[in-house]
């Protein structure tokens, strides 16, 4: 099949339509049941921009002008993470098998090469034939994610009493959208406290957190129309964040929210406040949100305590999918 493969830089709403009628089926096909992202959600993915990153896309259509594949390729813009680039192509079901994959991953190669990227990550789903496709192009694997789900009616009765109970020297503090400012720097050493988390043998490069990086996160969520919300524990010694949860609400009034980061700096681990703060988590969720019935997130296999936690809230495995990675250059 030839295909032309040109960049897409200001997308149009035809251009959306198209890509979410790709995603839409690739999802139906690989992922039977499994919802399809809105076409609002992939408006604001396609156009929102990320937080100190830039996305190239690329939109292929067929003779008749009907969606064939996409692919984007995300390239960040810290210091630290310059080096790394972040690919993903979807094809539709009915064209596949026809070379369209291969070309997409040849065209992200060479932009990520000539963005100066020494590193560049996709994810597939595991035991499909992407894996074959990506082993045999000198990708390697290096994360394996399990990705769950829970059902809020299903959370166990002893994990909505949580909350209630002391954590002496800690207290729990909420906030939606921006962190507040007294917060704010302490706020961004506990981000920096995730460095330690499991990545396998990802190229992740360092992040360097500080308060305008995590309010520049939050009006990013803002921007896309989702609502960011945000419980800690609170050292009572020093009033300093001690540990986080992050949720995201869904722009498009969905029942399906999405877990983002969760970390206890490693000072104050050993008190069960992972379990603690996303307790609480679910307990606002459930008392001021009733339309949110379900959560997803993904886990490093690796992550065996992170794991522990999620399975001990009612969090249940819904598949699995691999991180694999292609060295461009040296270090």
């Amino acid at each position: 099949m030839s295909v032309d493969v040109n960049p897409l830089t200001a997308p149009s709403a035809h251009d959306i339509r198209t890509w979410h009628q790709v995603r839409s089926a690739a999802l139906a096909y690989d992922r039977p049941g499994e919802p399809a992202p809105s076409e609002a959600e992939v408006r604001a993915e396609l156009t929102v921009p990320g937080a100190r990153s830039r996305k190239l896309l690329w939109l292929v259509r067929g003779a008749r002008g009907e969606g064939v594949a996409t692919a984007s390729l995300r390239l960040f813009e810290d210091p630290g993470r310059r080096h790394l680039a972040e690919g993903l192509i979807t094809v539709h079901p009915a064209h596949r098998r026809l070379g369209t994959g291969s070309r997409l991953l040849a065209t992200l190669t060479e932009a990520a090469a000539a963005a100066g990227c020494r590193s560049l990550v996709t994810e597939v789903a595991a035991g499909s034939p992407g894996e074959g496709f990506l082993a045999t192009r000198d990708f390697v694997p290096v994360l394996r994610l399990t990705w769950l789900r829970l059902a809020l009616d299903q959370v166990p009765d002893r994990i909505t009493k949580l909350p209630g109970e002391a954590h002496p020297g800690y207290r729990l503090a909420f906030w939606e959208g921006v962190v507040p400012d007294g917060l704010a720097d302490s706020f961004a050493r506990a981000r920096q406290g995730m460095d330690d988390m499991p990545t396998g043998g990802m190229d992740v490069g360092e992040v360097a957190w500080d308060a305008e990086r995590v309010r520049e996160i939050a009006r990013v969520v803002a921007r896309r129309g989702e609502r960011l919300l945000t419980v800690a524990a609170i050292a009572e010694a020093d009033g300093s964040v001690a540990g986080f949860t992050e949720l995201v609400l869904p722009a498009d009034g969905s029942s399906r929210a999405q877990q983002y980061d969760t970390a206890v700096l490693a000072g104050h681990r050993g008190h069960a406040l992972g379990l603690w703060i996303k307790a609480d988590m679910l307990r606002r969720v459930r008392e001021d949100f009733p339309g949110i019935t379900e959560i997803r997130t993904d886990n490093a296999d690796d992550n065996r305590h992170m794991l522990a936690v999620n399975t001990a809230l009612g969090f249940r495995p819904l598949r699995r999918t691999v991180e694999y990675q292609l060295t461009l250059r040296p270090r």
